[in-house]
């Protein structure tokens, strides 16, 4: 869950649509007399089996978060830093200095030739319906 309000929200997103189709189920036990045999009888079987799988489909994204939560597999091994624990040091990243070494390397822009742009006199292609 990692803690977190956000945390919370995914878990109750995630659950959702199972509500939803659990509400369908549980009508659906209810117009067919609770019992399988009435579901079946009044044609709500195929229903009722489709549902239920869709249902299971919907609940492996929170299993598996609640099974890695409890095992602990989300967790980076040494990741966690005590509130006493000095930072480890790190070298810092110079931006200006990479971006300084970028323009060095990549020198000057070559000049576009005049010859390149097409002349002003000649028609440009139209599109669509032509007219005249």
């Amino acid at each position: 869950m990692g803690g977190s309000i956000g945390g919370v929200f995914r878990w109750l997103l995630a659950l959702i649509p199972v509500a939803y189709i659990g509400f369908f189920l549980w009508h659906f036990m209810g117009v067919g007399g609770n019992s399988m045999e009435g579901i079946v009888g009044i044609g709500l079987g195929p229903t009722v089996l489709g549902l239920s799988i869709i249902a299971l489909l919907f609940l492996i994204g929170p299993l598996i978060k609640l099974l890695r939560v409890a095992s602990g597999a989300n967790r980076v091994p040494g990741a966690a830093v005590k509130v006493g624990d000095d930072l480890p040091a790190t070298e810092g990243f110079d931006a200006d200095a990479a971006f300084a070494r970028y323009m060095s390397k990549r020198g000057e822009a070559p000049a576009v030739p005049a010859e390149a742009s097409p002349p002003a006199d000649t028609p440009r292609p139209q599109f669509g319906r032509k007219i005249g």
